[in-house]
C-alpha cells in the first residue's frame, strides 16, 4: 500500500542540530520583518501566496496569511529574547483589527477564524479587555454556528477558537456557552456512514459538497476544537466524543506495516498526502487534547510515516509544509517523553530553516505568512529550541 507519493517530497542532507543557527535565524528574521513595519510598509506578499487566489484588496491581515498571524509569531520571538516589539500588543491588533477593516483579505469581511475577523478581534480581546469587541464577537461566533463548511478555516470550528481562548483566559461563562453553543451545531451535523461504522461532517465547501478527514478542512479540524471544549461539554457527549474518536482514528486509517496515513477525501481517487492540513501530521496535532493512551500506538505509527516521507518539496509551511510535519513530531514527544522524536523534530526544523534560506535566496524576500510562510516556522524553532510543544499557533496556544 502506498501511503505518501516520494515526489512531494525532497532528500536533504541531514543537518546536525545547531542552535547558534536556529538563535542566528530568529533574530535575522525577525530583525528584518521589524524594519519593514519600522518603515511603514506592509509586509509583502510572497510569490507563492498570490498564486493561491485572487488578489487582495490590500495588505493581507489574516491569522492565516497576513498580519495578524505574523505579528503573533513577532510575539512569541520577542518573548523568547530574539526582538523586541515596536508597541504593546494592544495596540498592535488594535491596528490589525482596523486595517483588515480597510482591507479584509477575501474582498468582504467574514467571521472565519483563518482567513477572517474572528482572530483578529479575540486577539484585541485578549490583549486588553473591551466590552463592545467582546459583544461584537459573541454576536459573531453565534451567527456562524451553522456555517455549512462545517470545518475549521471558514465554520464553527474556527469561530469556536475565539470563545475557548477567551474563555480560558477570563473563565466568563457567556463564552462557555457560546463554546457549549459551537459543538451543539457540530453534533446536530455529524452523520452515521452506515458502510464505515465511522461518525463524519460533509462540508459544503467551495461549490462542493465533499467528506474532508484532516485538520485544514474536514474530520480531524472539528475533532480538535471539541476536545479544546471538552471540560464544558456533559459527560454523556464526552463519553461518545471518545467513542467516536477513537472509532474513525482506526477505520479511517490506511496502514502498512508500522506505518500509517488517513485519506484527504473520503470520495475520489486517492492522494495520500503527509502534511498538516490532509494526512497523517494534522491528525496528530488535532488530537493534542484528547488523551486517548488507546490512540497512542496507530499515531506513532502515523509519526514514523511522517518520518520515512522526509521533508516536503514544497518548503516551509505549518499547513502543508516540512514545518508543519515536524510539529507532530514535537507532539508526539509530547505525548510519550521519547527523546527520539525530539531528535526527529529538531530534523525536520534544520531541513525547514535550510529550505526558508534557499527560497529567500531564489526569491529575494521571506514568506511573511503565519500558516504557509517563515512567521510559522519562527514559531517552531522556538518550540525546538526549548524541547517542548505548545501545539499549533492559533489553534493551541497564542503568544
Amino acid at each position: 500500500m502506498t501511503l505518501y507519493i516520494p515526489t512531494r517530497h525532497v532528500a536533504l542532507p541531514r543537518e546536525a542540530w545547531d542552535p547558534a543557527r536556529v538563535q542566528a535565524w530568529l533574530g535575522r528574521w525577525s530583525a528584518e520583518a521589524l524594519a519593514i513595519r519600522a518603515a511603514q510598509q506592509p509586509w509583502p506578499m510572497h510569490p507563492r501566496d498570490a498564486e493561491d487566489g485572487p488578489e487582495p484588496p490590500g495588505p493581507l491581515q489574516s491569522l492565516y496569511f497576513g498580519a495578524c498571524g505574523v505579528w503573533l509569531a513577532l510575539a512569541r520571538v520577542a518573548a523568547a529574547g530574539f526582538c523586541a516589539l515596536p508597541m504593546g500588543l494592544p495596540d498592535i491588533f488594535e491596528q490589525v483589527l482596523d486595517d483588515y477593516a480597510r482591507w479584509p483579505d477575501t474582498g468582504e469581511r467574514v467571521p472565519s477564524w483563518f482567513l477572517g475577523e474572528s482572530a483578529p478581534l479575540a486577539l484585541c480581546c485578549l490583549a486588553r479587555p473591551d466590552a463592545r469587541k467582546a459583544d461584537r464577537l459573541a454576536e459573531m461566533i453565534r451567527a456562524n454556528r451553522a456555517n455549512p463548511t462545517r470545518e475549521a478555516l471558514w465554520g464553527a470550528p474556527g469561530t469556536m477558537l475565539a470563545a475557548l481562548f477567551l474563555h480560558e483566559a477570563t473563565g466568563d461563562e457567556r463564552w462557555a456557552e457560546l463554546i457549549r453553543d459551537s459543538a451543539a451545531a457540530l453534533w446536530e451535523s455529524w452523520d452515521h456512514d452506515e458502510a464505515r461504522d465511522v461518525w463524519l461532517w460533509e462540508q459544503d465547501l467551495y461549490g462542493r459538497r465533499s467528506r474532508h478527514v484532516g485538520a485544514g478542512h474536514g474530520w480531524a479540524g472539528n475533532l480538535a476544537s471539541l476536545w479544546r471544549g471538552q471540560a464544558l461539554l456533559s459527560p454523556a457527549q464526552r463519553a461518545e466524543l471518545r467513542a467516536r474518536t477513537l472509532q474513525g482514528l482506526s477505520r479511517l486509517a490506511e496502514i502498512d506495516g508500522e506505518l500509517a496515513n488517513w485519506p484527504p477525501l473520503l470520495e475520489g481517487p486517492p492522494e495520500p498526502l503527509v502534511q498538516w492540513c490532509h494526512g497523517a501530521p494534522g491528525i496528530i496535532t488535532s488530537l493534542r487534547h484528547a488523551a486517548l493512551p488507546e490512540a497512542l500506538p496507530l499515531l506513532i505509527r502515523g509519526a514514523r510515516l511522517i518520518v520515512a516521507a522526509g521533508p516536503l518539496e514544497k518548503g516551509v509551511a505549518l499547513c502543508h509544509g516540512t514545518d508543519g510535519n515536524g510539529a507532530a513530531l514535537l507532539e508526539v514527544h509530547r505525548r510519550t517523553g521519547d527523546a527520539f522524536w525530539l531528535e526527529r523534530a529538531r530534523e525536520f526544523a534544520m531541513w525547514a530553516l535550510v529550505q526558508s534560506e534557499a527560497e529567500f535566496n531564489r526569491v529575494g524576500q521571506w514568506r511573511y505568512s503565519l500558516w504557509t510562510g517563515d512567521a510559522g516556522l519562527a514559531c517552531y524553532l522556538i518550540d525546538c529550541l526549548d524541547g517542548r510543544s505548545r501545539g499549533m499557533p492559533g489553534i493551541d496556544s497564542m503568544w
